[in-house]
């Protein structure tokens, strides 16, 4: 088959450059060209007195009458290079260069992703956090990489975060993931990108937190009585639901009587580790929905007789795996087993009346974390009430 037009007069440019020299041709071979001589040195491993008359390297520069000119300078660059002394292999385990168009393909991603896990995994993160929370963004991002040849990175990187709904949190990890990775490839980041991370808040349930409310309680309750869990699972979520714990506090958990009251209290006997800091354990005083009796359904008898799943103690997730049980028991798309955890902290705050710093105490975090999750549902009431007061002394002035 004849080559085509551009291509022939792309090899008649370059035979110009080389001055007569003979062995050197350019080709097309699978959509890429190729510069193809036996002046070309012994590849790495391959012994320095190996004879060949034809080797080949393939150029970055794709073919096409639009980028012949980019694809000359190239092919007269290696040959001038060689003619000197100075070419040598490029090594196939270097991650390329921003301006090198070999830098989004998909092994090139492939092999910044594996030098990014290296530097973070055992410094910054356990293994079991990279494989969930960073892994699956970033192999999204280099299988985009491998569909076809993206024009640049805005190209590759916004059709790669249109897969995750717009003000998502999803949407927000896979924008920082990939900045990270850009960042450890030594690659500017585009910055018109920027709009498609999104704002977290404006995707905000505008009430604050999503919160079993107390007839959802109980209709968690007799929708869990009803179905095939079994009663170690509804201590489980009895747990969740009178200590406001976070579901893998459930793995290292003790109940007790209250000094012989018949108050309950749970001793939390997990560490919890995060950006934000660390908790130790601490004891929690059970605090069950309005209309429960003090005992909360003999839920400490009910947990020395069948104590705790055993499946969800040696979860990885336990959050994850009680919160599929409320798919399955269709309960509001919403709601998760950290709802059970928020309605605990409103029935302190509104209900009770304690104080932020008492209620971040009952709960193992920090006030200020407990104000920035809760302090819209808490303050609102109070507001309301003022402006109400507020109102109705003007209208009697």
């Amino acid at each position: 088959m004849a080559s085509p037009p551009w291509l022939q007069n792309l090899s008649r440019a370059f035979r110009a450059h080389r001055m007569g020299r003979v062995g050197w041709y350019l080709e097309a071979n699978r959509e890429r060209l190729r510069v193809v001589s036996a002046e070309l040195p012994p590849r790495p491993g391959e012994p320095p007195e190996a004879v060949s008359t034809r080797r080949a390297i393939t150029l970055q520069t794709p073919p096409g009458p639009a980028t012949s000119a980019a694809a000359l300078a190239e092919a007269c660059g290696v040959f001038d290079a060689v003619m000197a002394g100075q070419w040598s292999w490029p090594d196939p385990e270097a991650i390329p260069a921003a301006d090198d168009p070999g830098h989004l393909s998909h092994a090139a991603l492939e092999r910044l992703t594996d030098q990014l896990r290296a530097r973070l995994v055992g410094e910054q993160m356990g293994e079991s956090t990279w494989q969930r929370t960073w892994r699956p963004y970033l192999a999204k991002l280099a299988a985009a990489a491998g569909e076809r040849r993206w024009a640049d990175d805005a190209a590759l990187l916004g059709a790669c975060l249109r897969n995750w709904e717009p003000n998502s949190r999803a949407r927000q990890m896979a924008y920082d993931r990939a900045r990270r990775l850009w960042k450890e490839g030594g690659w500017p980041w585009p910055e018109e990108l920027q709009p498609l991370r999104g704002n977290g808040k404006a995707a905000a349930d505008p009430r604050g937190v999503r919160a079993f409310t107390d007839e959802e309680i109980a209709g968690l309750r007799e929708a869990i009585l009803r179905s095939k869990l079994t009663p170690a699972d509804l201590v489980a979520w009895d747990c969740l639901i009178c200590f406001g714990l976070r579901p893998k506090e459930l793995q290292a958990l003790e109940l007790r009587q209250y000094e012989g009251a018949l108050v309950l209290v749970a001793v939390v006997g997990r560490n919890k580790r995060s950006s934000k800091g660390s908790g130790g354990a601490r004891t929690v005083v059970a605090v069950p929905p309005a209309g429960w009796p003090r005992d909360c359904f003999d839920l400490l008898g009910r947990w020395r007789e069948h104590g705790l799943p055993v499946g969800l103690l040696a979860a990885r997730s336990p959050g994850q795996k009680l919160t599929q049980q409320l798919r399955r028991l269709q309960l509001p798309d919403e709601l998760t087993a950290y709802g059970t955890r928020h309605a605990f902290a409103l029935r302190l705050g509104v209900e009770l009346g304690l104080s932020v710093r008492e209620a971040a105490e009952m709960m193992g975090h920090s006030p200020a974390v407990h104000l920035s999750t809760y302090g819209r549902r808490l303050d609102a009431p109070k507001l309301q009430d003022k402006l109400a007061a507020l109102v109705k002394a003007r209208s009697q002035a």
